[in-house]
Order: structure tokens, then C-alpha cells, then sequence
């Protein structure tokens, strides 16, 4: 076997293990999540919009809570999330919030290193 089929396989098989946790974490870890930005008004208005849970309304649910827990700094400085509204998220849910995501990102990098290697 030659390094190029078992980099296809890992990636093909990372994109399954990718999906599994993002679905996961979309459908077991949202509600918790979003309780503690229940006075949040990003997370509301984001939440009233995409609000019919359907799998396309909660990724984007997940996404903006992603992006809150990711830079938070950046989201305290515009002001759309207070630091004890963090804080009080804990360390366990904030990992299975950005893990999945994290994991698509190298699984992305990934991808871009095969096709530059090898071409399509």
C-alpha cells in the first residue's frame, strides 16, 4: 500500500468521524449550551431566526455559539457576550462545542495537503 490510498482512507474516514461528532454535539449539546446564554441577545435573535430544528437551523445555532466560545475576547470587545457569561459555560460543554469543529478544521487542512500533493 502506498502513502497516498492510506491518506485517502484516513481522510475519507475522518470525514465520518467529523460528521459523527458534529451531529453529536449539535443534538445532545445544544440546548445546554444555549441555557447559559439564555439572556443573550446574539444568541436569541439567533435562535428566533433559526428556530425550526431542522439540522441546517441547529449547525448555524452551533456555529454562533462556536464562535463565541472560540474568540472570545473579540466577541467581549464588541460587546455581543459578557465574561460571566462564559465563565459560567463549563470547560466540558465548551470542548464538545469546539472539538468537532477544531477536528473539521485539520480534516479541511488535510484535504488541501492531498490535493496539492497528489492532484485530483
Amino acid at each position: 500500500m502506498d502513502f497516498q490510498l492510506i491518506l485517502a482512507i484516513f481522510l475519507f474516514a475522518g470525514a465520518f468521524v467529523g460528521a459523527g461528532l458534529t451531529l453529536y454535539a449539535e443534538y445532545t449539546k445544544l440546548e445546554a449550551l444555549e441555557s447559559y446564554f439564555s439572556q443573550n441577545k446574539v444568541i436569541c435573535d439567533n435562535k428566533r431566526f433559526w428556530g425550526r430544528n431542522q439540522h441546517i437551523d441547529r449547525f448555524h445555532r452551533m456555529l454562533v455559539i462556536n464562535g463565541l466560545l472560540a474568540m472570545p475576547k473579540f466577541h467581549i470587545k464588541r460587546g455581543e457576550v459578557t465574561e460571566a457569561e462564559l465563565a459560567s459555560v463549563p470547560l466540558s460543554l465548551k470542548r464538545w462545542a469546539l472539538w468537532p469543529y477544531h477536528f473539521g478544521m485539520v480534516w479541511f487542512a488535510g484535504c488541501m495537503l492531498w490535493s496539492i500533493l497528489y492532484g485530483w
